[in-house]
């Protein structure tokens, strides 16, 4: 009798963590709903600390560069120009640099070891 009553409570358990998954992508999907407004997107955010975060927002026609923590959000200023959220935001839009290119980059600079030969 024991054997059963363990199997029931470990079907109860993995039972309760599938809901549990299930309504959490529900309720993911409604929230990217409300995220997709017509008046108003958030292209870009950058988290700056803890609890902190810059946001490059478009509402309407006029792009806000806006600051939000625990204390609020705050406008930082108006941005010109336009934005599009696929685009990354490098310098002079240039492609980003692949992994292994800024790698090779960093290792130039280190000092060799004893031992090991320039390339």
């Amino acid at each position: 009798m024991g054997g059963l009553s363990l199997f029931s409570t470990f079907l109860t358990v993995v039972a309760v963590l599938l809901l549990a998954y299930w309504c959490s992508r529900q309720l993911g999907k409604q929230g990217m709903k409300t995220s997709g407004l017509r008046h108003m997107k958030v292209i870009e955010h950058i988290q700056v600390g803890q609890d902190r975060m810059i946001l490059l927002v478009k509402v309407g026609e006029h792009t806000y560069l806006m600051g939000a923590s625990q204390a609020g959000v705050q406008l930082l200023t108006e941005v010109e120009g336009e934005f599009d959220s696929d685009m990354p935001l490098t310098p002079d839009n240039r492609e980003m640099p692949s992994f292994q290119e800024v790698l090779e980059k960093c290792l130039k600079h280190l000092p060799k070891r004893d031992g090991e030969k320039d390339e």
